[in-house]
């Protein structure tokens, strides 16, 4: 056991590597949020329309709720995860983000996707996460969604209205 440990600790930098030129090889043609899981079956899950693996939920309804509000609590929530970065922001009458997320592990590269329009008072909110590599995210993608969800219900300001 000592050495296959030793010999994992060796090849991990090499192991690294490969995955990290892997994960720009297979990157995402547009930072737009995708229409659906057909690519990827097994590595994707959404709160969208054509939801698909997650809660069955096409869409987050926040009442009397800014966008503003919204995207202080995306901001808040790649603040605290240390292995995400943001890549991509379209903020106006509609936003759209588009997060890298590293697993924690061999730093794989998933991508997180959230669209946020107004409907009347309320925001509406899309959520979209995608792994890049492998047959399956072993529910990697449908955790990272509740996450952000719960911090999305936890720190979104209610009482002003959308816009």
């Amino acid at each position: 056991m000592v050495v296959y440990g030793a010999i994992f600790l060796l090849l991990y930098p090499s192991i690294v590597g490969v995955i990290q030129i892997a994960n720009i090889a297979t990157q995402p043609e547009s930072d737009e949020f995708p229409t659906s899981c057909d690519d990827s079956p097994y590595n994707c899950s959404r709160i969208a329309p054509n939801s698909h693996r997650s809660t069955g939920e096409s869409e987050l309804r926040f009442s009397n709720t800014s966008l503003l509000s919204i995207s202080n609590s995306i901001d808040l929530w790649i603040s605290e995860n240390s292995l995400a970065k943001e890549v991509y922001r379209n903020e106006g009458v509609k936003m759209e983000v588009h997060i890298v997320v590293k697993t924690n592990l061999l730093r794989f590269a998933d991508d997180l996707f959230l669209h946020v329009e107004c409907d009347g008072a309320d925001a509406v909110v899309w959520i979209h996460s995608e792994s890049r590599l492998g047959v399956s995210d072993v529910g990697t993608n449908g955790e990272r969604i509740e996450d952000i969800k719960d911090k999305l219900t936890q720190n979104s300001v209610v009482g002003t209205s959308c816009s």
